[in-house]
């Protein structure tokens, strides 16, 4: 089916010895799409692969992983890995037949900041926004998953920063302060641009990363070709 994933695979936050999470009802569990924990090697993680395939596979640094229910049961496949930093891949498929995998891999530590709009210009209209998303990552790009870290943020030229946001349900900080924490290593910015045509620049920091900045264009509101329609 079009724009269904074949995979997906999340790992359950490591819990305090002698608990397990449970998820009834409508619960879900405290999981992250992360191969990345401070945990000590050996440690047993639980790992849930989701797919509408009949059978998946586990491979952690290319070892298949033994035992687990690699049989999905209402498109769930749990398995029970003991943690060691590289690469988890879960191979899914259908009638003896792959038909997709993904993978996880230990990343490093936060070492600085990346910003991705959603947008490439902007024009004059106070509707018009540029959502920017802010990523730490590690020196070799890739996402810190789990990076909890205060980020700064500064504008200049024809612009303003309009709010910020972090998807952290339990974060009840103002959303117009140019400033937040980053929750699963993530954060957003909102832009909204001047009455007056020119370029915006987001800068963003935080403490012992390197910087980033994004500089959009913002454009003459161009007039309406349905003027007088409703």
């Amino acid at each position: 089916m079009s724009g269904v994933s074949p995979v997906e695979m999340l790992v359950e936050r490591p819990t305090l010895p002698g608990t397990e999470q449970v998820a009834v009802w409508w619960g879900y569990f405290d999981e992250l799409a992360s191969w990345t924990w401070d945990v000590e090697p050996g440690r047993p993680m639980t790992v849930h692969v989701y797919t509408p395939g009949d059978s998946v596979r586990l491979l952690l640094n290319g070892a298949e992983v033994p035992g687990g229910a690699a049989t999905p049961e209402r498109a769930t496949a749990t398995f029970t890995v003991p943690y060691a930093s590289g690469e988890l891949t879960a191979v899914a498929g259908r009638d003896g037949e792959e038909i997709g995998r993904t993978t996880l891999g230990t990343v490093g530590a936060p070492a600085a900041l990346r910003l991705v709009p959603d947008v490439t210009d902007l024009t004059t209209s106070r509707d018009d926004l540029a959502h920017v998303l802010v990523e730490v990552t590690d020196s070799h790009g890739r996402l810190v998953p789990d990076a909890t870290l205060k980020v700064m943020f500064q504008v200049d030229g024809a612009g303003e920063l309009a709010a910020v946001g972090n998807g952290n349900p339990h974060n009840v900080d103002s959303f117009r302060q140019p400033r937040r924490h980053t929750w699963h290593g993530q954060a957003l910015a909102i832009l909204r641009p001047a009455k007056r045509p020119g370029r915006v620049t987001l800068t963003a920091s935080a403490p012992g990363l390197r910087p980033a900045a994004l500089t959009l264009t913002v454009g003459q509101q161009r007039a309406r070709s349905d003027r007088g329609q409703p």
